[in-house]
């Protein structure tokens, strides 16, 4: 919690330092920008023991390297569907020629951004290794040598063969946990400073009870109280409920099966109680259709209701009784079962921590340039006159005003 509430701190000075520089104690700001950068550097040091050096200012390559492969996949269409048989094709070193020469665009931008993540992944790795084996006191360095990449190195080097990830695995799992956690992470809280400009009541409300927070516990440095607080959680369950990060969930079905249905279905020739799968059938759940299902959350399943995880007894609030096998309440927003998101709460305590000390310091409104909000599976909010543009950034902008 410490490395996540310093991170959050940088961010808050960061956009201290863009007001100053404006001379003025509000401006518009993009905060999907500072939602992306806080998020690189928190899962960079708490996840791999390595900064990222996020609030230099400088270009990152890394980072606009992980923007562009959802966005990129999006638009590849009917590429999609040849690139498993690329992956089974010869050596890897022709599969990679084979890649370097199809003469498209988007593939070409893809392969590069992949390039610059591993040649990333590689670095990090080599240099967390170094510090292993020459045997320093890691609490000096990112991550304080509790990150989840040191743990993995040290539980590889010291298990036996049948265990044992190679060097390529251990950058799979790296780019893999990066990716995975950091795109999410920021559009979650970018879409929570989008929700609270729009709603200033709210937002006020949360101010006050983070504030009494911060003034009740002076000394509590390992925040933990914070992740408590009931308005702030019934606030980032309610938005992950109505806008998940991630909008559907793709699987393969192993083997035949039948699927049982909760609620059958009336067709013209007769009642469905269960659909037959084949094996290898591509499954596409979506997420966002169970997380608004009248069943499940009321007929206001469709309404921005944070008082529906606080035990309000509002009329058509909260959950009528019928539940899902979610890992996170009865939501899928993060899964379930044994593929289920592992990294969920490390996601939360993230995003309950940089909204807290963002919405402490600063005031949202809505900004008079308007944005929307797109799917490539993952979220991101982008500004309506860019919408036609194909160099298009997702972008968030907000009127900011520092209290």
């Amino acid at each position: 919690m410490p490395i996540f509430m310093g991170i959050a701190k940088q961010t808050s000075q960061g956009i201290k330092k863009d007001l100053k520089l404006s001379k003025s104690s509000s401006k518009e700001v993009d905060v999907f920008t500072w939602a992306t950068v806080a998020a690189l550097e928190l899962v960079g040091e708490a996840g791999l023991g390595y900064s990222f050096s996020s609030f230099t200012g400088e270009r990152n390559e890394y980072n606009i390297a992980i923007k562009s492969v959802m966005q990129v996949s999006s638009k590849m269409g009917p590429f999609i569907k040849i690139l498993p048989f690329v992956y089974r094709a010869g050596t890897p070193s022709l599969r990679r020629w084979m890649l370097k020469h199809i003469p498209h665009n988007d593939i070409q931008q893809l392969r590069y951004a992949v390039g610059i993540q591993n040649q990333q992944a590689e670095e990090v790795i080599q240099t967390r290794q170094a510090l292993i084996l020459s045997g320093d006191d890691l609490s000096s360095h990112a991550g304080r040598g509790r990150d989840i990449m040191t743990l993995l190195m040290k539980a590889n080097d010291a298990g036996g063969p049948e265990s044992y990830i190679d060097h390529q695995g251990m950058v799979g799992h790296m780019n893999t946990f990066i990716f995975a956690g950091h795109e999410t992470t920021s559009t979650a809280v970018a879409r929570i400073l989008d929700i609270l400009a729009e709603r200033p009541r709210v937002q006020m409300k949360l101010r006050e009870e983070i504030r009494e927070y911060f003034e009740s516990n002076p000394n509590d440095t390992h925040y933990d109280g914070l992740l408590e607080l009931p308005y702030l959680d019934a606030i980032v369950r309610e938005t992950l409920r109505l806008h998940g990060p991630v909008s559907f969930l793709n699987r393969v079905c192993e083997e035949d099966t039948i699927l049982p249905l909760q609620y059958p279905v009336e067709t013209p020739s007769g009642k469905v109680t269960s659909i037959p799968v084949k094996k290898g059938t591509r499954i596409f759940m979506s997420i966002s259709a169970s997380n608004r299902y009248g069943r499940i959350w009321g007929e206001r399943a469709h309404e921005f209701m944070p008082e529906r995880w606080i035990g309000s007894k509002i009329d058509e609030v909260t959950q009528p009784g019928a539940h899902l096998p979610g890992v996170y309440s009865s939501m899928m927003t993060f899964g379930a079962g044994s593929r289920a998101c592992i990294g969920f709460k490390f996601a939360i305590m993230e995003i309950k921590v940089m909204i807290a000390e963002l919405v402490k310091d600063f005031k949202f409104e809505p900004s008079q340039v308007e944005h929307d909000w797109e799917t490539f599976n993952i979220q991101f909010p982008y500004v309506k006159e860019d919408l036609n543009d194909p160099a298009r950034v997702p972008k968030l902008p907000l009127r900011v005003i520092q209290i």
